[in-house]
């Protein structure tokens, strides 16, 4: 994170529309999703995020790039990691869950061919189609 990053500015202006694409990064992704989820509740951040981050894919001239499924997963995540770790702050929910910001998260949920696939980017695919079935998958098999 650069010094100064005002992470409730940046969810301002992503739920606005105003939000300009350069310049946000993955880090920065995270951060606004925490802003965001700790300023409403659940379904109703998820909502203002994903409305915010398919207009600024358009903006930047790459909406091919909105991909339901990875949005709703980080954000999944995020909101999980926050109910169970009492964060003062962007900046500690950042510092403490530095997996989040590590390429290829998702992996452990998803198959890369799931994740990029056309199916997750109108969608959001909750089980993993290797799962087999929603009960291995909560079963962890």
């Amino acid at each position: 994170m650069s010094v100064g990053t005002d992470y409730a500015v940046m969810a301002a202006e992503l739920a606005a529309g105003t939000l300009q694409p350069q310049g946000f990064s993955h880090r920065a992704h995270l951060g606004v999703a925490y802003e965001i989820l700790s300023r409403h509740e659940v379904f109703e951040g998820m909502a203002i995020y994903a409305r915010g981050l398919r207009q600024l894919t358009e903006a930047a001239g790459v909406p091919e790039e909105f991909n339901v499924a990875v949005t709703l997963a980080f954000l999944n995540l995020t909101a999980e990691r926050m109910a169970a770790g009492g964060y003062q702050d962007t900046d500690a929910f950042l510092n403490g869950n530095a997996d989040l910001l590590q390429p290829g998260v998702l992996g452990r949920y998803f198959s890369a061919g799931m994740l990029n696939s056309d199916l997750t980017r109108r969608v959001p695919v909750l089980v993993p189609q290797n799962s087999g079935s929603c009960t291995a998958a909560l079963a962890g098999e």
